[in-house]
């Protein structure tokens, strides 16, 4: 500071000696500036500067980290490895201890988001253990009476087709928006369209066993949905065109590994 001082007042002097020489005075519009006394308050302020000076020099002193307010960035020689620009470990007071408090915070938040947000799936309903006993027996889908009974071993006769064929399910007589319940404690394993069939649902009831629903109208479940036995499923609709002649109706099979099973011999009751 002491070097800066004195090197503007030493320009201000030599400015003031040079235009004293140029012209001992310079008017404007009546107006007389004394450079005279312009150099004598410059050698003022110097005598001034040197007599708080150490030893009366105005070299520039030494100055510590001591005198300074604040810490400042240490050459690239002195910082550890571990601190050099770029390691993302470089601390700025004032600056640095916000970002990590920031950081910090952050990090927080994410744990408690972590240990608070449910699991992938958790609002799915939990897997259950499905067991099927032929003993057990079946709930009636439908009240009504049998229209195409099982048969794999002769043939039945189809009116709307007008032939004879082998008939690996119960077609049961229903009037569309019958209510349709399942018959066993099961798991909806799939639901989809056929052209024969119309709206299908397949049950799997455990053990190897899955029900098989058709000309189904309305359903009030969804795939991977779980029923008890007697609980609606939905309502029979309209029937295809594969069975216009029979009327609306209620498709029903049954299959143990993927084998046709008659669904009217495990029937409770039966």
């Amino acid at each position: 500071m002491l070097a800066s001082s004195a090197f503007v007042l030493a320009a201000l002097t030599m400015t003031g000696i040079y235009m004293k020489q140029d012209a001992k005075e310079n008017t404007d519009e009546g107006y007389t500036v004394d450079f005279t006394a312009l150099e004598n308050n410059v050698n003022d302020k110097l005598e001034q500067i040197a007599d708080n000076g150490t030893q009366g020099d105005l070299t520039a002193q030494n100055v510590t980290t001591d005198d300074l307010d604040y810490q400042p960035m240490p050459l690239e020689g002195d910082i550890p490895i571990t601190e050099q620009v770029g390691s993302g470990e470089v601390e700025i007071p004032g600056l640095t201890d916000g970002m990590a408090k920031a950081e910090d915070a952050r990090e927080n938040t994410q744990v408690g988001e972590t240990q608070d947000r449910p699991a992938s799936g958790a609002n799915m309903v939990v897997a259950q253990e499905l067991h099927f006993s032929e003993e057990e027996g079946l709930t009636r889908p439908v009240s009504g009476d049998v229209l195409l009974p099982y048969s794999m071993d002769a043939g039945v006769y189809f009116a709307t087709l007008d032939q004879y064929k082998y008939n690996p399910a119960v077609v049961y007589s229903a009037e569309v928006g019958t209510s349709v319940a399942a018959c066993a404690q099961a798991r909806v394993a799939d639901i989809y369209e056929d052209a024969r069939l119309g709206c299908v649902a397949v049950l799997d009831l455990g053990d190897g066993y899955q029900a098989i629903y058709g000309q189904l109208g309305s359903l009030q479940v969804s795939a991977g949905d779980y029923v008890e036995a007697g609980e609606i499923l939905g309502t029979v609709g309209n029937p295809t065109k594969y069975y216009i002649v029979e009327g609306s109706n209620l498709y029903f099979g049954l299959t143990r590994d993927g084998e046709a099973v008659d669904p009217e011999a495990l029937m409770n009751g039966q």
